[in-house]
C-alpha cells in the first residue's frame, strides 16, 4: 500500500496565541463546549480569560471540566451528553493529551447513539454477549467540528485523528481511530506550557521525544514523515533540559511545542513501536504518567531494535550527540526517574496479559524489527530487576 499523508488544515503557532482562539472558533458555530482539565488551567487563570474572550465573541460557553488523568470512557460519555443538552455546534480542547484525546472523542461521537465502550477497541475483552466487532464499533455520523489547544509539549494529541481512552471496568487502555476525530483548527501556543511544573514537563518532553525516536524507526516511515520526526528529536534533545531547568524559558518553551506538534504529524502517519504498545497496559496497570514509563522503556526498545534500523539509530545519535539509550537514560537519571518498575507494583503474574496486549498494539506492529512475545517478556523482566 502506498503512504498517505494527512494532517489538520488549519495549524496556527506562536507565542501568545491563545489570546486569538475566540475568533477563530467562532467561525465554527456560536455554541462551544470547552473540554478542559479538573484544575490546573483554572488554577492558571487560563480558563477565565478564555471564556470571557469567547462571550465577548458572541460565542455561548458550556464548560466541561471533568476530564482525569487517563481519562475513562465514562467520562466521555459524560461528555458527549452535555454535548447533546447544550446543543453544541463547536468542540473546543485545551489541556493536556487526555484532554485533548477527550474532546476528540465527544465531537468525534457527539451523533452517534452508543456509549463510548462500544467504540473502545478493547471491548473485545468484555464478557461475549457484549462483544462488538474487533476494534469495536466505527462512527457512522459525521461529528461536530473540533479546535485542540494543547497545553503541554508531549502527545501532539492536537493534530493526530485517535484518542487514548481507558476502560477500568476492562483494564484496557487502547486508542479509539477515527479521521473524524482530527480537528479542524490547531491553536499550538508555547505561552500556555510555562505553568507545568517540571515534571510534567519531564513527563510530557519525554513523551514527544520517545515519539519522535518511534516515529523515525517506524516501518511504515517514509522520507515526508521521517523529516518530521528527525527535526522533531533535534528541536526536542537540544530543549528539553532547557524546558525542565528554566519553565520560563521562551525559547526553549517555543522549541518543545514545535517538536511536540511535528512529532504529533509524523506518528500520526508513520506509527510509532513497541514503547508504546507496552506503555498502555503498563500504565493501565501502574497508574504511572505515560511519558514517563515511555521514557523508561526507550532503551530496551532501543537495543532491541538496533540491528533492524541500524542506520536511523546512528543518525539519530548524530542529533542527540551519544547513543539513543544513553541520551535517554541520561535525562532520566538527571529527572529523577528510576528504571525499575517493580517498586511501582510491576510483578511477573502481569506477564501474560501485558503481553497479549502489547502484541495487539498497532504501535507494536509497526515497530522496525518483527516482536516476539519472548521480546515483550525479556523488557518486562529488565523492568522488574
Amino acid at each position: 500500500m502506498s503512504p498517505v499523508f494527512s494532517t489538520v488544515p488549519r495549524i496556527h503557532f506562536g507565542w501568545g496565541l491563545a489570546a486569538e482562539l475566540a475568533p477563530i472558533v467562532a467561525e465554527w458555530g456560536g455554541r462551544a463546549l470547552l473540554v478542559t482539565g479538573r484544575q490546573a488551567l483554572r488554577q492558571a487563570g487560563i480558563t477565565e480569560r478564555l471564556v470571557a474572550g469567547l462571550r465577548a465573541a458572541e460565542v455561548e460557553v458550556a464548560l466541561f471540566e471533568e476530564v482525569e488523568p487517563e481519562p475513562d470512557v465514562t467520562t466521555c460519555d459524560r461528555g458527549r451528553q452535555l454535548c447533546r443538552e447544550e446543543a453544541v455546534e463547536v468542540v473546543v480542547g485545551v489541556g493536556g493529551g487526555s484532554v485533548l484525546d477527550v474532546a476528540k472523542v465527544i465531537a468525534g461521537l457527539a451523533k452517534e447513539p452508543w456509549p463510548t465502550r462500544e467504540y473502545h477497541s478493547g471491548l473485545r475483552q468484555v464478557q461475549p454477549a457484549l462483544r462488538a466487532p474487533k476494534g469495536g464499533r466505527a462512527p457512522t455520523e459525521a461529528g461536530l467540528p473540533l479546535i485542540t489547544v494543547p497545553t503541554t509539549s508531549g502527545t501532539g494529541a492536537e493534530v493526530t485523528p485517535n484518542a487514548v481512552i481507558t476502560d477500568r471496568e476492562t483494564r484496557t487502555k487502547k486508542s479509539i481511530r477515527h479521521d473524524s476525530f482530527l480537528a479542524r483548527v490547531a491553536v499550538v501556543d508555547p505561552e500556555l506550557t510555562v505553568p507545568l511544573p517540571p515534571s510534567v514537563t519531564a513527563h510530557s518532553g519525554l513523551d514527544a521525544f520517545v515519539q519522535a525516536v518511534e516515529s523515525y524507526t517506524s516501518k511504515y516511515a517514509w522520507p515526508l514523515t521521517e523529516g518530521l520526526s528527525l527535526r522533531s528529536a533535534e528541536l526536542i534533545a537540544t530543549c528539553l533540559r532547557q524546558a525542565y531547568h528554566g519553565g520560563r524559558d521562551r525559547e526553549a518553551r517555543t522549541a518543545m511545542s514545535a517538536g511536540s506538534l511535528l512529532a504529533g504529524i509524523a506518528l500520526a502517519n508513520a506509527r510509532l513501536g513497541i514503547v508504546h504498545g507496552l506503555a498502555h497496559p503498563l500504565g493501565v496497570r501502574l497508574g504511572l504518567p505515560h511519558g514517563l514509563l515511555c521514557g523508561v522503556l526507550l532503551p530496551f526498545a532501543t537495543e532491541l531494535n538496533r540491528n533492524a534500523a541500524r542506520t536511523k539509530y546512528e543518525v539519530l545519535a548524530q542529533v542527540t550527540g551519544m547513543d539513543v539509550a544513553e541520551f535517554t537514560r541520561s535525562l532520566l537519571r538527571e529527572f529523577g526517574i528510576p528504571m525499575d518498575l517493580r517498586s511501582a507494583g510491576l510483578h511477573r503474574s502481569d506477564f501474560a496479559d501485558i503481553v497479549a496486549e502489547a502484541m495487539d498494539s498497532g504501535s507494536t506492529k509497526a515497530n522496525p524489527k518483527q516482536v516476539s512475545e519472548a521480546d515483550i517478556i525479556h523488557i518486562l523482566e529488565a523492568l522488574t530487576g
